[in-house]
């Protein structure tokens, strides 16, 4: 076996994700499959683009939605997750939401779209 020291970073990125995809779908880390995939209708339809002004912004919320359920669902990874909750720069200082670590910026990033 090969030694990966990245291995946690991994795990924690991971964690990250799942939690960030909870959020999104309103529901519990471990939330059984009818669950999710109520949950996931019901974002799919709140922030689908025909119905949020068919923006640029309403595209990314949807394909978010989709990542999020596909990662809970299927343990499927996907990248846009962290992706976005980690490329936000110049956002206030002010704000409730601390960014010094990821989770601060999702939780600012979770306001601003949601």
């Amino acid at each position: 076996m090969k030694h990966d020291p990245d291995f946690m970073d991994k795990i924690n990125k991971d964690l990250e994700a799942r939690k960030a995809a909870a959020l999104i779908l309103g529901v519990s880390e471990t939330a059984d499959s009818q669950t999710l995939k109520k949950a996931y209708k019901e974002a799919s339809i709140k922030y689908h683009p025909d119905h949020n002004g068919n923006t640029a912004e309403a595209n990314q919320r949807f394909i978010l939605v989709k990542c999020a359920y596909e990662l809970l669902a299927f343990d499927t990874p996907c990248d846009l997750l962290l992706k976005d909750i980690n490329s936000w720069p110049g956002v206030p200082q002010e704000d409730r939401s601390k960014l010094d670590n990821p989770w601060g910026h999702f939780l600012w990033w979770r306001e601003k779209f949601f």
